[in-house]
């Protein structure tokens, strides 16, 4: 089974001048992919009171994430042109462009609601991911469990023959 390609993503704040600090991702085979990222020297925005709910620190980022180009490259590698969906678009793709734009780079990938490809509102969908989340014992608000979640999600609505497979 291909899988679709689900990101979250943190941020250092959610003031304009925010920029991505962690990125969790899924891959083709349902594998989850997740880094820390390094800001760039002049991304220096940070809301410390963010830390309680993301549990990232500055110092932390600084010390073990990834370049960003390093991120870029490896996310535009897992993803390889197909959608990635996500649930909050407009955020993700102003996350998105900081990233991708400190090297100069466009987007190779479009950005979609997460909505479209479960074939519910956002609320519905949050609801089924609520109760999901659960029933494994995850946490949604934890990147990397947000995105098993979706994945499950996604094998069983297939499996049932609500949605359709996807087929990048």
């Amino acid at each position: 089974m291909e899988y679709p390609r689900f990101l979250v993503l943190e941020s250092s704040s959610f003031e304009e001048d925010a920029y991505p600090i962690a990125a969790c991702w899924s891959i083709a085979d349902g594998q989850l992919k997740d880094v820390l990222i390094r800001p760039e020297d002049e991304w220096q925005a940070w809301d410390a009171s963010n830390e309680d709910r993301h549990g990232i620190t500055r110092s932390q980022i600084e010390m073990v994430g990834e370049t960003v180009l390093d991120v870029i490259r490896e996310l535009s590698d897992d993803v390889d042109k197909q959608p990635v969906y996500v649930n909050e678009p407009y955020l993700y793709e102003k996350w998105l462009n900081t990233l991708y734009g400190a090297y100069g780079a466009e987007l190779p990938f479009d950005i979609v609601p997460i909505a479209e490809l479960f074939q519910m509102s956002d609320a519905e969908l949050e609801e089924e991911l609520e109760n999901l989340s659960s029933n494994l014992l995850l946490d949604l608000k934890v990147p990397e469990e947000r995105v098993r979640t979706c994945l499950e999600l996604y094998a069983r609505l297939t499996d049932a023959g609500l949605i359709e497979p996807y087929s990048g």
